[in-house]
């Protein structure tokens, strides 16, 4: 399937991150650059980061392959999202950076108490674990139908090469490496949509909509217009809770202002509202032109999570491939080296300094950021490794509705008490651990005690279910029994909140003056120490672009040499452009550098 180009692709595409993070190694001085860019990065580099973080290889795998047995039923997933993003541009975003922490645990101390701190720190750990493994084995899928390697071979591979980058550069080497992967997704991404819609077969758009299968159209026939409306609510509703509590804080936290921190929320929302329209199509093209997945990827446990591979290998020009692989990498990437970052800022910055070495030393915890990254990694290889061990046993079912139950039933009540606690401070510190007990609890009740046929009572509920039925009714019956009750308990707890100590209620009082003041002029600072870190992006947008535009002098027809050329040529335009932009400002703070010293 591949090329000796493709090859060269990959090839150059792994010594680029890893030359990314060498090259950021020294960059962070302290924890503050290592896990947040010193708090100074520019909201554009913050929301390609924060949206690159949104979605993985699971977009290609995963959800593809739900495309291609359902057509445009996941958008309702996608778009679920619109509506927290309105929420934080207009409330939580200015929040989130006015509280002025390193990692959001510290916000967690600062508002709840240290026991809480520990408690989400013990309970998040774990999650970002398992979180990491299935994203890690979304990846590892794809890569495995791609070079016909063993999974759990390429699952170590790639687990490493993660550790490897996210150890090395920090959050300085996650956010430059992030916009320039940002690029060429979009890029390839595009790519493969435009030329899947010029297939004969396929006969553009239009052809698209008129030759999809018709159960694409009827949605009825694998779930019903009640279940689907539920769903919907129970996704934006959960979405909503958690992206804005104060465990969803860490990409704001790298912004200099809290008007970045809104602003930075641009880039996440245009490419939720348009990044679906790229996606789908070659998957729904698939649904065309590619009848037996199954035939055509054997060794794959669900050979429809390979509907856009296959596209891609009828379309793309040679060489190209390559390039893809190594977007759906860079997809995953860029989530689990930012899951890495925040997972050794948790350890290292709520457990380690609190309770282990108090008066640790930067240096020090620097070096223990570090380890706990490397070790954090491992723990991700080792639950991607199981994870594909239990479905090719056939005990865990497609990472489209894996991923969204485990989301559902353990992250929701992780993020109530600190989505609430944000805006309402009248509870004691108890009230968060009680919080997320209860709700776990009840999740436990929804999904292995709580059965589809005890609400046949119920218009539209009544019997026989479908298999899709049977999913999303535990997604949204878990959200609406779960989110009442802990939000109920929640408030209920504010009863006991002035017999909390007179401490706890000064540092509440304390975290929500916080909350209240703008960023002063002394904590945002000018930003020229981060003019040069710019100038870098602009270069490396520079070096990947150029290096696609090479592959255009492949012996390929002349719409494929076009797909080189423009698409590698607009990357190096976008970073000639920051260069042009941000080198004058280099040459300026070094000057006034110098004056200062004089």
């Amino acid at each position: 399937m591949l090329t000796v180009f493709d090859y060269l692709n990959i090839a150059f595409y792994f010594a680029f991150v890893i030359g990314v993070g060498l090259y950021f190694v020294r960059k962070s001085k302290n924890t503050s650059d290592y896990f947040r860019g010193g708090g100074a990065l520019p909201w554009w580099v913050a929301g390609s980061s924060a949206w690159m973080a949104g979605f993985s290889a699971w977009t290609f795998t995963g959800a593809a392959g739900k495309i291609y047995e359902t057509g445009f039923y996941p958008i309702v997933l996608y778009y679920a999202n619109l509506g927290a993003l309105f929420v934080l541009f207009f409330a939580t975003a200015r929040r989130f950076r006015r509280m002025r922490v390193v990692t959001p645990l510290e916000a967690v101390r600062l508002r709840f108490g240290p026991g809480a701190q520990q408690f989400y720190t013990w309970m998040r750990l774990p999650i970002m674990v398992i979180f990491g493994g299935l994203g890690l084995n979304a990846v590892g899928v794809f890569m495995s139908a791609v070079f016909s390697v063993d999974l759990v071979t390429t699952l170590i591979f790639l687990g490493l090469v993660i550790t490897v980058v996210s150890l090395l550069g920090g959050s300085f080497g996650v956010a430059a490496s992030d916009f320039v992967q940002m690029l060429v997704v979009v890029m390839v991404a595009v790519v493969i949509s435009l030329l899947a819609i010029a297939q004969p077969a396929v006969g553009g758009f239009s052809g698209l909509l008129a030759k999809l299968p018709a159960h694409h159209y009827h949605w009825s026939e694998f779930n019903r217009p009640a279940f689907i409306v539920f769903w919907f609510l129970a996704l934006s509703l959960g979405n909503i809770i958690g992206h804005n509590s104060i465990d969803g804080s860490a990409k704001y936290l790298m912004l200099s202002t809290d008007r970045d921190a809104r602003k930075m929320l641009i880039i996440p929302f245009f490419g939720a509202l348009l990044g679906p329209v790229i996606w789908f199509i070659p998957s729904l093209s698939a649904a065309i032109t590619h009848f037996d997945l199954a035939a055509q990827f054997p060794a794959l446990p669900f050979p429809h999570e390979a509907a856009f591979l296959a596209t891609s290998q009828s379309v793309l020009p040679k060489g190209m491939l390559g390039l893809l692989v190594c977007g759906i990498f860079a997809a995953t990437l860029t989530t689990l080296d930012a899951s890495l970052n925040q997972s050794a800022g948790i350890f290292t910055r709520n457990f380690y300094l609190p309770v282990i070495n108090p008066s640790a030393p930067e240096k020090r915890l620097l070096i223990v950021s570090k380890i706990s990254t490397g070790v954090m990694g491992l723990l991700i290889v080792g639950v991607a490794v199981v994870v594909a061990w239990l479905r090719a046993t056939g005990r865990a079912g497609g990472l489209f509705d894996l991923i969204t139950q485990v989301a559902t039933s353990v992250m929701l009540p992780m993020a109530i008490p600190l989505f609430l606690g944000l805006y309402f401070k009248r509870t004691p510190s108890w009230s968060t651990w009680t919080t997320v007990l209860l709700g776990l609890t009840l999740a436990w009740f929804v999904k292995f005690r709580l059965s589809l046929g005890s609400f046949a009572w119920l218009p539209g509920f009544d019997g026989p279910y479908l298999k899709e039925e049977t999913t999303t009714f535990y997604i949204f019956a878990t959200l609406f029994i779960v989110a009442p009750a802990c939000v109920g308990w929640f408030f209920f707890t504010s009863l006991f909140y002035d017999r909390a100590p007179a401490a706890y209620r000064a540092e509440v009082e304390s975290f929500f003056a916080r909350l209240k003041t703008p960023m002063s002029g002394a904590e945002i600072g000018d930003g020229r120490e981060n003019v040069g870190f710019l100038v870098t992006i602009g270069n490396l947008c520079i070096l990947y672009g150029g290096f696609i535009v090479l592959f255009a002098l492949i012996p390929n027809s002349l719409a494929g040499r076009l797909c080189f050329l423009l698409g590698g040529g607009s990357i190096a335009v976008i970073g000639f452009l920051l260069c042009r932009i941000y080198k004058p400002k280099v040459a300026l703070s070094a000057t006034a550098q110098t004056g200062v010293r004089r």
